[in-house]
C-alpha cells in the first residue's frame, strides 16, 4: 500500500509500509517505512494522437535511475513489456498490442542500478472499440500453436464501385487468434510497407507520388515527392527527381533508398495486338521502369538505371497494351499510354552488390549488378528475347512450370527464391491463354546455380483440389522461421456474382491472408487464415498487397510515447496536383 502524507511546507514523499504487525484495537505498530522509489503515482492516459488509439502511455518520475518494464492483464491474459531505455528518472512509456473495447490494468515495475525494485498500482485502461471506417476482417482459422509465433502485418485498401480509394488506408496488426492488437489510420492507400533500420514505418502511397515515414504511434516523420509530374504538396515533401515512385522502396545497408520509378518513352513501333501476330506495329507512347537509388535525407539521386537500355525493346508480353499509368501521363499526350514492363519488385544483395527486378509484364527477373549495370541472368519463359539476350537466359533443370506475372520474390532462409505466382493467363502473346475461371495461382520455390546457368523448381502450392487460389494482382509468400508459409492471397478480383475475373478492378474485390504449416510427408495444413471482405452487392471492396510477421509489437519499433498535450506532426494529404494541369 502506498501513503502519501501531505504538509503545506514540505514537498510529499512516498512511503512503502512494510513489516507491519497489526495489534487491534491500539493500530499499527512495529511497521517499518521504505521510502517509494516513485515520486508520486504513475499517471496513465490514451494516446493523444487519434490515428493510433489501441496504445496506454504511462508516465512517472523516480527519486533515482531505473529502468522501467510494463505488467499488462486483461484477467484472461498478462504479459511483461520490456522498455529498453537507458536508466533515468523521468519516463513515458507506451503498452502496446491491446485489445479493441477491453479493460486492461496496467502496473510499472522499475529496476534500480542498485537492485531496488518496485512495482506501481494497478492503473485501469480502456481502449475504445474499433471504428466504423475499419474494414471487414474476419478470422476463419487460428491454430496458434501450429502457427509461427507474433503479430501479422499488412495494410489494407478499399475499393468504393470499383475506383481505389487514394484517402483510406489501414495498417493492422493481428495477434495469433486473428485479434486486432493494434492499428493506424494513415488516410493515405498504402502500397510497399517496410520497417526503417530506425523503427519507424516507411510505406508508399497508393498514388505512386508520395513516401511516407511515420512512426508506431503515429506521428508523420517525413515525406517523399516524386516530382516529375506532380506538384510539391508543401514545404514538407522532400523532392526526388523521378515520375513516379512504385511498387517497391528499400532501405540499403548504407542508408539510401532503391525504389522504381517509371518514364515516358516514344516508341517508333509497338504492338497493337497481343492475340494477333499479323497486327501492325505502330508508333506509341510506352511507360518504361527505372530502377533509382535516392538520399532520404535530401531525395538526391545516387545512382539511377533505365531499364530499357538493358532489355530487348521488341519483347513484350500480355497486359503491355494497357494503361495502368493513364492517371499520370495521358493527360499530356495524343494517344492512350502503354505499360510496357510493369517492374514490381526488387531484391538487394548487399554481399554482391546486385540487384533482382521482377518485370511482370515481361514474365521475368533479371539479375544486374548494380556498380556495373550489367545483366547477370534472366530468369523466366524463355519465349521471345532476341539473339542477343540468349546467353543471359537461365535454362530449367527437371521438370519447372515458368511462372506468368508474378509478385514478390524474396530469399528463403536456403539461399533459393520464393514468389507468389499470379499465373495471369498462364501464356505468352500469341498463344492460347488460361481464362480466370481455369486458372490457378500458386506459391513456388526455385533454385538458381548461376554457374551452370539453370533453374530448378522446388517446390509448388496451389492450394490442390480444396484450396484453389487465383489472384490476378497483388500478393507475396513469406518463408516463416519454422517453415511455414505466410501467404498473403490479396487481390482477389470476381464479377459481381463471385466468379474469378483478370481484369482488375473487375466487378468485386477482397483479401485474405493465410498461413500454412508443411509436416515432413504429409499434406499442407492452413493452420491461421483472415478474410477482408463485403458481402456479394456490396459497393465495398478490398485488397491487401503484402503481409509479414513480427516476434511483437515492440522489439522492432521505435517506441517515443507522447506527452498528453502534445500535438503529433501529421503533413497536409489533399488531391494531388499534376503538373501541366
Amino acid at each position: 500500500m502506498l501513503i502519501k502524507p501531505f504538509s503545506s511546507c514540505v514537498a510529499p514523499v512516498f512511503f512503502v509500509w512494510t513489516m507491519c504487525l497489526i495489534n487491534f484495537p491500539y493500530g499499527l505498530t512495529n511497521c517499518v517505512a521504505q521510502e517509494s522509489l516513485f515520486v508520486e503515482p504513475p499517471t496513465i492516459y490514451g494516446n493523444p494522437n487519434e490515428r493510433v488509439p489501441l496504445v496506454a502511455i504511462v508516465e512517472f518520475k523516480t527519486r533515482i535511475n531505473v529502468v522501467p518494464e510494463i505488467e499488462i492483464t486483461d484477467g484472461q491474459r498478462t504479459w511483461n513489456q520490456p522498455w529498453n531505455v537507458p536508466a533515468g528518472n523521468h519516463h513515458r512509456v507506451a503498452a502496446i498490442g491491446l485489445r479493441p473495447d477491453h479493460k486492461y490494468q496496467i502496473k510499472v515495475q522499475v529496476t534500480a542500478e542498485d537492485g531496488q525494485n518496485e512495482t506501481s498500482m494497478g492503473m485501469d485502461f480502456v481502449t475504445p472499440p474499433l471504428p466504423r471506417s475499419f474494414p471487414p476482417l474476419r478470422t476463419t482459422v487460428a491454430i496458434p500453436e501450429e502457427m509461427e509465433p507474433g503479430i501479422t502485418l499488412f495494410a489494407v485498401n478499399l475499393w468504393n464501385q470499383n475506383s481505389s480509394m487514394l484517402d483510406y488506408g489501414y495498417i493492422v496488426a493481428l495477434n495469433n487468434y486473428g485479434e486486432v492488437v493494434w492499428f493506424m489510420q494513415t488516410g493515405d492507400r498504402i502500397a510497399d510497407l517496410r520497417i526503417l533500420d530506425n523503427g519507424n514505418l516507411l510505406y508508399q502511397q497508393g498514388s505512386y507520388r508520395y513516401a511516407y515515414e511515420v512512426d508506431v504511434l503515429g506521428r508523420d516523420v517525413r515525406c517523399w515527392w516524386a516530382t516529375g509530374v506532380t506538384e510539391s504538396p508543401g514545404a514538407h515533401a522532400i523532392p526526388v527527381d523521378v515520375d513516379t515512385m512504385h511498387h517497391d522502396l528499400m532501405e540499403l545497408p548504407n542508408g539510401n533508398f532503391l525504389t522504381l520509378g517509371t518514364e515516358l518513352v516514344e516508341f517508333d513501333e509497338y504492338p497493337t495486338s497481343e492475340t494477333d501476330p499479323s497486327a501492325p506495329w505502330e508508333k506509341a507512347y510506352v511507360v518504361c521502369d527505372q530502377i533509382l537509388e535516392f538520399d532520404p535525407t535530401d531525395g538526391r539521386v545516387v545512382d539511377r538505371l533505365h531499364l530499357l537500355d538493358l532489355l530487348d525493346k521488341t519483347r513484350f508480353g500480355y497486359m503491355a497494351l494497357t494503361g495502368f499509368w493513364r492517371e499520370k501521363y495521358n493527360h499530356s499526350i495524343e494517344t492512350p499510354s502503354r505499360d510496357w514492363s510493369h517492374a514490381n519488385a526488387l531484391l538487394y544483395i548487399p554481399e554482391e552488390d546486385a540487384v533482382i527486378v521482377a518485370l511482370r509484364h515481361l514474365d521475368c527477373m533479371l539479375k544486374i549488378d548494380w556498380k556495373t549495370k550489367q545483366i547477370k541472368w534472366i530468369f523466366g519463359d524463355p519465349d521471345g528475347w532476341g539473339a542477343p539476350w540468349q546467353k543471359y537466359l537461365l535454362k530449367p533443370k527437371g521438370d519447372l512450370a515458368w511462372p506468368y506475372h508474378f509478385h514478390s520474390p524474396q530469399f528463403t532462409p536456403h539461399g533459393t527464391i520464393m514468389m507468389y505466382d499470379n499465373g495471369n493467363y498462364r501464356a505468352r502473346p500469341f498463344n492460347k491463354i488460361t481464362e480466370a475461371t481455369e486458372n490457378r495461382s500458386r506459391v513456388v520455390e526455385f533454385r538458381i546455380d548461376e554457374v551452370k546457368m539453370t533453374v530448378e523448381q522446388l517446390y509448388s502450392y496451389d492450394g490442390g483440389d480444396s484450396e484453389k487460389f487465383y489472384c490476378p494482382f497483388y500478393c507475396e509468400a513469406d518463408w516463416l522461421s519454422n517453415d511455414n508459409l505466410l501467404i498473403t492471397d490479396g487481390g482477389h478480383i470476381e464479377t459481381l456474382d463471385g466468379v474469378p475475373f483478370d481484369n482488375v478492378p473487375g466487378e468485386r474485390q477482397w483479401a485474405r491472408i493465410f498461413e500454412i504449416s508443411r509436416p515432413v510427408g504429409q499434406p499442407e495444413k492452413k493452420v491461421f487464415e483472415v478474410v477482408c471482405d463485403s458481402p456479394l452487392g456490396s459497393q465495398f471492396g478490398w485488397s491487401i498487397y503484402r503481409a509479414m510477421r513480427l516476434p511483437n509489437m515492440f522489439h522492432h519499433f521505435r517506441l517515443d510515447p507522447l506527452a498528453v498535450d502534445e500535438k503529433p506532426l501529421f503533413f497536409y494529404r489533399g488531391p494531388p496536383d499534376r503538373k501541366g494541369d
